[in-house]
């Protein structure tokens, strides 16, 4: 999936109790930065191509299959030489993606703060922690409650048999 600058802007993701669903944070995460691996090596291919044909005179340009791992671009000693026209706009192509993979990191980066931000902002209050604590010790008492009613309820029963039995017994 190629991921664009606005896909990451507009990017929206599903809540949770507790806040985003963080497995969906972390694969739209996996996939900007597998974008970004692709876009880095293509750049980097496309220098080292422009390298090379810069220190073996024109070549024609090869078309992309697949690019080479990234390697730091050393400078070149000679002075600035006459690029042809393709050659200027594939340098200039070359800019104009590393700066979008640029404003796509960065964009990326401050969106994930603003994500980890806003989990910070709702982790739960200590209050709510002690209401949740103090709702289950109602409960058990209430299962307390109901089991001394249900013992109650047969003793009261027994005594009235027992009652009802005296009573029968004198007539």
């Amino acid at each position: 999936m190629a991921i664009t600058i606005t896909m990451i802007e507009e990017k929206e993701f599903k809540t949770k109790v507790r806040g985003y669903d963080p497995v969906e944070v972390d694969e739209f995460l996996d996939e900007i930065v597998d974008e970004m691996i692709i876009m880095q090596d293509t750049i980097q291919s496309l220098r080292n191509k422009i390298v090379q044909q810069e220190s073996s005179g024109f070549a024609p340009p090869v078309p992309l299959q697949s690019a080479p791992p990234a390697v730091p671009l050393a400078p070149t000693p000679h002075a600035a030489p006459s690029f042809p026209s393709d050659l200027e706009t594939a340098k200039k192509l070359l800019e104009d993606t590393q700066l979008s993979c640029d404003e796509a990191i960065a964009e990326a980066k401050k969106r994930a703060q603003e994500i980890i931000q806003e989990a910070k902002d709702r982790v739960p209050n200590p209050e709510l922690t002690d209401l949740e604590a103090e709702r289950e010790s109602v409960r058990q008492e209430i299962e307390v409650l109901k089991e001394e009613l249900e013992d109650f309820r047969n003793r009261f029963k027994g005594m009235l048999k027992s009652q009802k039995d005296l009573l029968e017994g004198e007539l």
